[in-house]
């Protein structure tokens, strides 16, 4: 990737906008942290059963103990990792003691065999998410790389009146947007990187509301109706009625300031 002029969005930037969660889903951490909080309880029984052979005692705490702290490094957000590996710590000592209930004394190496399991699998549980992220930053940003679209300097990216389906963020330049007010195109905004076009037409199903047109050379980025909803949650939440009122009450009051001849600043979602 080329070094970033000032002024342009670099393509990790638009994957966020199209697509902003690169972590490990929510629902994959629900059923993830279930299998944690498995494990701590077949932790518990196992840890309080009856005497084994010492080898195997220690492998077997070693191992439970690096797959539970994996487990939660992966399941809980990262404001809850520190708790919960102390939580798992915590519950580690407290068996060791409640052991003593079951006939077994206290033995040390199974505190030292718990620690590196924690340590080591709290390790490979971020080293883990790493991985994931940056895949998955990989992967949409040459998703929205592939929807990228150029444009010289005086070409229209769409006209007032015409029937739109994407939303067009500008990755790097300058659009101006020009309303037909009286039989004349009056500008009403002029838009650089960053910002979204034709949310009022995409969102309401009508016409785009101004004509863009580049003032200079200009990459954008198209985005759908259906990748805003996903990036908000998905279709269940009710985004999309958010959406359609605020649109039309903004819509309603260009055209208010429009039709009265007062000069306005007009921004990306009029436009």
């Amino acid at each position: 990737m080329g070094k970033m002029k000032k002024g342009e969005m670099d393509d990790y930037q638009l994957a966020l906008i199209s697509k902003s969660v690169f972590d490990i889903g929510p629902r994959t951490r629900t059923i993830m942290l279930m299998f944690g909080i498995l494990g701590v309880t077949l932790a518990l029984i196992r840890s309080l059963v009856s005497h084994r052979d010492v080898p195997l005692d220690k492998i077997i705490h070693f191992s439970g103990y690096f797959i539970l702290s994996a487990t939660f490094v992966l399941a809980l957000r990262p404001r809850y990792f520190i708790p919960g590996l102390l939580a798992v710590i915590g519950l580690g000592v407290v068996i060791e003691f409640l052991q003593r209930l079951t006939g077994r004394s206290f033995d040390p190496r199974d505190m030292i065999a718990n620690t590196v399991g924690i340590a080591c699998g709290s390790t490979a549980g971020l080293v883990a998410r790493g991985i994931y992220a940056f895949i998955s930053r990989e992967v949409a940003a040459r998703k929205a790389h592939q929807r990228l679209h150029n444009f010289a300097k005086g070409d229209t990216l769409i006209r007032e009146g015409d029937p739109i389906e994407d939303m067009f963020i500008i990755k790097q330049g300058r659009v101006r947007a020009l309303r037909n007010i009286n039989g004349r195109d009056t500008e009403i905004a002029t838009l650089g990187a960053g910002e979204v076009l034709g949310i009022l037409g995409v969102v309401e199903h009508k016409p785009q509301y101004a004509t863009l047109r580049a003032l200079e050379p200009t990459v954008v980025y198209r985005m759908s109706m259906g990748e805003l909803m996903e990036s908000a949650g998905g279709d269940e939440l009710p985004v999309s009625l958010v959406l359609s009122g605020l649109s039309s009450k903004v819509r309603a009051l260009a055209d208010q300031l429009s039709q009265s001849g007062r000069s306005f600043n007009a921004d990306s979602t009029i436009a």
